[in-house]
C-alpha cells in the first residue's frame, strides 16, 4: 500500500472578472498519482500549473472540489475535528518563503515549543526546550538561537528554521513547496543535502514541489510534469531525463542551461525550443489536447481529440497522441 494515493484529485475555484462575470478556474483537474514511503517524489511544471494547490490541498488549506486523497490508507478529505489533529502530525509542510512562514513576534524556541505543547508530544517546559534544542541541532544550528527571533536570521538560516519546524512532530511525509527557490544557489545546495541526509536519518518521505529542473532532478527518484492543472508525464527522474516522451517535457528540459557546451552553442539555441504564446488561463476549455495551441509538435487530431495516457515503459507515462514516438 502507498503512503498517499491520490485519484481523480480535482480543486476547482470561482474566478471573476473586471465586468463581473464570474467562471470556473479548474486549478487541479483530475489528477491521480501514488507517493511510496520513503521515496522523494518530485512534481514540476510552470507558474500556475496547479502544483502547489495539490500540495494545500493535501495539508486541508484548500477545499477538495471531488476525488479521493489517502494517506496510510485512510480517506482524509472527510476528517473531522481530532482526526485532523492526528494527521497533521504525521503530514507537514515546508513552505516557499522562509521569513513569511514564521511568526515575527515570537521567538524561535516560542515558535517550536508551541507546536509541541498544542498536539502535546512532550510533557514540561525542559522537556520542550530539550527537544528544541534536539531540532536545531538537527538542522545544522545552535540551541541558543532558540531565543532569537526570525529578523536575526539569513534566508538559509530561516528556512532550516522551517525544516526544524516540520520535524517537531516527528512526520513521516513532508510537502517542500518550493523550498530553496528564495535562496542563493550557493545556499540551495546545502539545504538540498540537509533534506536529502534528513530524509534518510528519519526514514521520511517528500513531495517535492518545484519549478526548478536541476533542482528535482538532484533530488527526486520520480518526476511528474504537471501542464493545466493535469498531469501529462509521470517517470522515474533518469528516464525522464534521458527520454522525455511528451513534448512540453522535451521543451521544459531544453531550456535547462548546460554547462558542459560551450557558450557560443547555448546562445544560439541549437536544441532549446521556445513554446507558443503564454500559459492560457486554467478558465479556458482548451478542445482536444490542453497542450496543443503552443505544442511545436502538433498535429491535426491533437485538436480534436484527447490524448489517452500511453505506458512507453515500465512506470513511464504520457498523455500524448505520440508519446514516444519523437
Amino acid at each position: 500500500m502507498a503512503l498517499l494515493e491520490i485519484k481523480n484529485l480535482k480543486v476547482f475555484f470561482e474566478a471573476r472578472n473586471q465586468s463581473g462575470k464570474t467562471s470556473e478556474l479548474r486549478a487541479v483537474d483530475g489528477v491521480s498519482f501514488e507517493l511510496e514511503k520513503g521515496e522523494i517524489l518530485g512534481l514540476v511544471g510552470e507558474s500556475g500549473c496547479g502544483k502547489t494547490t495539490i500540495g494545500n490541498a493535501i495539508v486541508g488549506m484548500v477545499p477538495v472540489t471531488e476525488g479521493s486523497i489517502r494517506f496510510e490508507g485512510q480517506e482524509i478529505t472527510a476528517l473531522r475535528g481530532k482526526s485532523v489533529k492526528l494527521f497533521r502530525q504525521k503530514v507537514q509542510m515546508i513552505f516557499q518563503d522562509p521569513f513569511g512562514s514564521l511568526n515575527p513576534r515570537m521567538s524561535i524556541g516560542a515558535g517550536i515549543s508551541e507546536v509541541l505543547k498544542v498536539h502535546k508530544l512532550v510533557s514540561g517546559k525542559n522537556e520542550r526546550s530539550a527537544r528544541v534544542a534536539e531540532l536545531l541541532k538537527a538542522v545544522g544550528l545552535e540551541a541558543e538561537y532558540a531565543a532569537r527571533y526570525p529578523h536575526e536570521f539569513s534566508g538559509g538560516q530561516r528556512q532550516r528554521l522551517g525544516i526544524a519546524r516540520a520535524l517537531a512532530l516527528k512526520p513521516s511525509l513532508i510537502l517542500a513547496d518550493e523550498p530553496v527557490s528564495a535562496l542563493d544557489v550557493s545556499v540551495q545546495v546545502q539545504i538540498l543535502n540537509l533534506l536529502k541526509d534528513l530524509q534518510k536519518e528519519m526514514d521520511l518521505s517528500y513531495l517535492f514541489i518545484a519549478h526548478d529542473l536541476a533542482v528535482v532532478r538532484y533530488m527526486c527518484d520520480r518526476i511528474l510534469v504537471m501542464y493545466l492543472g493535469k498531469i501529462v508525464e509521470s517517470a522515474a527522474a533518469t528516464e525522464l531525463f534521458g527520454k522525455p516522451a511528451h513534448p512540453y517535457t522535451e521543451a521544459l528540459l531544453s531550456a535547462v542551461p548546460d554547462v558542459d557546451k560551450g557558450l557560443k552553442s547555448r546562445t544560439q539555441g541549437s536544441k532549446r525550443i521556445v513554446l507558443k504564446g503564454d500559459v492560457p488561463s486554467a478558465t479556458e476549455r482548451i478542445p482536444g489536447c490542453p497542450f496543443h495551441p503552443r505544442c511545436h509538435r502538433v498535429q491535426a487530431i491533437c485538436s480534436k481529440e484527447v490524448p489517452p495516457v500511453k505506458d512507453c515503459s515500465k512506470g513511464h507515462f504520457s498523455v500524448c497522441h505520440f508519446a514516444g514516438k519523437f
